[in-house]
C-alpha cells in the first residue's frame, strides 16, 4: 500500500468527509483488535479505499457511534458498529501487504535499509501467518502478485503496461475474491483493476528521479529511454507518462457509472473522479518545480 488513493477534501460535503473518517477509524480500530495495538501504524487511505469499493455494492444505511481514539484520548472519532466483513478482510489484506513489501524491501535493500527491512520482516511475521490463516486466498494472491512483479523486474520490462499487471491484477482478485459472479462483480474487478494499475504507474512516476539517481528498477526510466534528469523533464516524456495515468483514472471513474450500489458512493467518486487527478497533479508540479530551479 502506498498511500496514493485518498479523497479530495475540498469537494467533499462536510457529512461525506466525517463518514470517510468513520472509516478510516473503524479500520484503524479493527486492525488493533485483531492484530494487535502496534498495527495500526499499518493503516492506510488505499486499505480505506477497498472497504468503500466493496461495500458500494452492498444495501443498508451504515450505523455509527462515538468513541475516544487510543492514541489521542482528547479525540472523539466515530466508528461503524455495524462492521461488514469488509473491515476484516482489509485488516487482513493490510498486514499481508505489509510483510510482502517488507520482505521485498529486504532483498532489493542495502545496509542499514536492508537491516530495518529484516527488522520489520521478523515483527510483522506472526501477525501475517494469522491473517493468512484466516484469509489464505488473499496471502495466495499478494504472492503471487510479488512474484510476477519479480520476474518483470528482473528483466529490465521496458512497458510500464505490463508492469503494472501484476499489481493491478492483484487488487482486482482482491477486491472481487468473495462477490457472487455477475455484472456487479465485473464491474468491480474493472475498477480495482485500474486503480491497482494507476497505483504502481504513480509510484514509479513519482519515483523517477530517485530510482535514476540510484539505479532503481523504474518501467518508465526504461521505456522512455531517460539516462539523464534532463530528459526526465522533457515534454515528450512528462506527456507520456501523465497520459498513462490520466487514461486509467479516466477509466476507473467512468466505470463507477456501472456500479448499482449506493453505499458512501459519493465518497468513492470523490476519490476517482477528484482524488486521483489531484495526486498527480501533485507529482507532476513536483517536476515542474524543480525544473524551474
Amino acid at each position: 500500500m502506498f498511500g496514493y488513493v485518498r479523497i479530495f477534501k475540498p469537494e467533499l460535503k462536510v457529512r461525506e468527509y466525517e463518514e470517510y473518517k468513520a472509516v478510516y477509524c473503524t479500520l484503524c480500530k479493527t486492525l488493533g483488535k485483531e492484530y494487535g495495538l502496534v498495527s495500526r501504524l499499518l493503516l492506510s487511505y488505499d486499505a480505506t479505499f477497498y472497504i468503500l469499493l466493496r461495500d458500494c455494492a452492498a444495501d443498508g444505511t451504515p450505523q455509527y457511534k462515538k468513541g475516544r481514539c487510543p492514541f489521542n484520548p482528547a479525540k472523539v472519532c466515530n466508528y461503524q458498529t455495524d462492521c461488514p466483513e469488509s473491515y476484516r478482510a482489509a485488516a487482513a489484506l493490510t498486514v499481508i501487504l505489509a510483510y510482502h513489501k517488507a520482505r521485498d524491501n529486504r532483498r532489493d535493500s542495502k545496509g542499514f535499509k536492508k537491516a530495518a527491512a529484516a527488522l520489520a520482516c521478523a515483527f510483522l511475521r506472526a501477525s501475517y501467518k494469522k491473517a493468512a490463516k484466516r484469509y489464505p486466498h488473499f496471502a495466495e494472491i499478494a504472492a503471487a502478485s510479488m512474484e510476477k512483479q519479480q520476474v518483470l523486474e528482473a528483466a529490465q520490462c521496458d512497458s510500464a503496461d505490463r508492469a503494472a499487471d501484476p499489481s493491478a491484477s492483484a487488487l482486482a482478485a482482491l477486491c472481487t475474491a468473495h462477490m457472487p459472479e455477475g455484472e456487479q462483480r465485473r464491474v468491480t474487478e474493472r475498477i480495482a483493476y485500474c486503480v491497482g494499475r494507476w497505483v504502481y504507474l504513480m509510484d514509479a512516476y513519482d519515483d523517477m528521479e530517485k530510482d535514476l539517481k540510484n539505479g532503481g528498477y523504474n518501467p518508465f526510466l526504461l521505456q522512455y529511454g531517460v539516462t539523464s534528469s534532463e530528459k526526465l523533464r522533457q515534454d515528450d516524456v512528462q506527456q507520456g507518462v501523465l497520459r498513462s495515468l490520466y487514461m486509467t483514472e479516466n477509466e476507473a471513474a467512468t466505470t463507477l457509472a456501472l456500479l448499482s450500489g449506493g453505499v458512501r458512493r459519493s465518497i468513492l467518486e470523490n476519490i476517482l473522479c477528484d482524488g486521483l487527478n489531484a495526486k498527480t497533479a501533485e507529482i507532476r508540479e513536483k517536476y515542474q518545480d524543480t525544473h524551474a530551479k
